[in-house]
């Protein structure tokens, strides 16, 4: 894996099921796993520790990009030169990790975002329109995502204003690093999401792509 090191950042919430699984197949392709169990109730922090994960853990919830945004500092701190967020449902097929991080490791690219199959929710079709004409992104939802900590470092904070973690990606955009989308496989949970319910999760959505646009409409790109 070259002179890189690359970190997986696995934000988790009640994920036991999945989560030892979700760990082992993505330490095959990386050098190390965090995991931010976000208040979890059962005991997804000790089987991610027992898969070989660094698990940080939150007595309450704090939000999916609070998580992310622990997650990334705490890759910083350990060394890491590229972190991806990866979904700790089983959703996501660790298999994808080597064509997702390997534009980055070969500098062709600072941002690699998934693409998943079409999406269900028609908030999320006009999501990932805006963003398709602002950043040539399809899917800004989803929770595959590979960053060069240098974009993290840069920006100086995720953000943390439930904006799904989308915001870090409009930043780089504006700071002129470059972005890719690749096609990923998914599979279906068969429980709840990770945005909730369906009215829940289209109110999460629209709320995100509100702020998004806002933030893109305020903040200047820097010269």
């Amino acid at each position: 894996m070259s002179d890189e090191r690359v970190v997986a950042v696995i934000p988790a919430l009640n994920e036991k099921r999945t989560i030892q699984m979700v760990v082992e197949d993505v330490l095959v392709h990386t050098d190390e796993v965090i995991v931010v169990d976000d208040g979890s109730t059962d005991e997804t922090s000790k089987r991610a520790r027992d898969a070989g994960a660094v698990v940080r853990k939150h007595e309450t919830n704090m939000g999916y990009d609070r998580s992310i945004d622990e997650g990334f500092s705490l890759a910083a701190e350990r060394g890491a030169t590229i972190v991806f967020t990866f979904d700790a449902d089983g959703q996501h097929h660790a298999g994808d990790i080597p064509k997702m991080i390997n534009p980055v490791i070969t500098e062709e690219f600072d941002v690699v975002v998934g693409q998943r199959p079409a999406k269900a929710r028609f908030v999320e079709r006009l999501f990932a329109t805006y963003t398709q004409t602002r950043l040539c992104v399809a899917d800004p939802l989803c929770g595959f995502k590979v960053y060069r900590t240098e974009v993290y470092r840069e920006v100086g904070h995720f953000d943390t204003y439930s904006t799904i973690g989308t915001q870090l990606m409009l930043e780089a955009k504006k700071r002129g690093y470059r972005i890719q989308q690749r096609r990923i496989s998914l599979d279906e949970r068969e429980d709840k999401s990770r945005f909730g319910q369906q009215l829940e999760a289209n109110w999460k959505i629209l709320r995100a792509m509100i702020r998004l646009i806002w933030f893109d409409l305020t903040t200047p790109s820097p010269k």
